[in-house]
């Protein structure tokens, strides 16, 4: 009878196992440096065990090398790395307007969307959006775009029925000129310029 190595098999059998050391645990915190800003999230569920390790936390999955770093170093070096772009922390923006939708039944989240202008430029976020700023150099183009992004906010993303309208400003990420011409979330800047 002729047995199938799988993949897994054949690696191990090929690579001298090297036991993991400092494996992290459900609720421990991970980060990892985005351009200047350090991503810290929670461990929700270690995987891939015991050869193999990785983490599900409550924003993405980490490698088990994002887990051996420091995060207080990561945050130095965060910080330092800031000094390298041009950022901007939108707030107080004028003709905003902010939702909440209804939580999600997968997990509870509660997603939001924001709209509204600072100076010359749209600061947009709709509920699965990254956040950007765009410069305009006319009121009108301005404006166009404003009512584009408060429609797909109210009504456009799956016949959106259940959302409230939220008084005070939610609070924005620091943004990052990108090489397309407007300020738009790290995430976005390191993997689209």
């Amino acid at each position: 009878m002729n047995e199938q190595l799988s993949i897994f098999d054949y690696m191990q059998s090929i690579q001298p196992k090297e036991p993991k050391s400092h494996i992290l645990s459900v609720g421990d915190k991970i980060g990892r440096v985005v351009l200047g800003e350090c991503i810290i999230a929670t461990v929700e569920k270690v995987e891939g065990l015991p050869d193999y390790p990785f983490y599900r936390t409550d924003k993405c999955c980490y490698t088990y090398e994002e887990g051996l770093h420091d995060i207080q170093e990561l945050r130095r070096i965060a910080e330092e790395n800031r000094k390298n772009y041009k950022t901007i922390i939108p707030q107080n923006l004028s003709e905003r307007l902010t939702v909440e939708y209804a939580p999600r039944e997968c997990d509870g989240h509660v997603l939001w969307a924001q709209i509204g202008i600072l100076d010359n430029m749209l600061f947009w976020k709709e509920e699965v959006t990254y956040q950007f700023l765009e410069p305009y150099d006319s009121e009108k183009k301005l404006m166009k775009e404003y009512e584009k992004h408060k429609k797909n906010m109210l009504e456009s993303f799956g016949n959106k029925r259940n959302y409230h309208i939220v008084e005070q400003e939610h609070p924005m990420r620091r943004l990052y000129w990108s090489e397309h011409g407007f300020y738009v979330d790290a995430e976005y800047v390191q993997h689209n310029g």
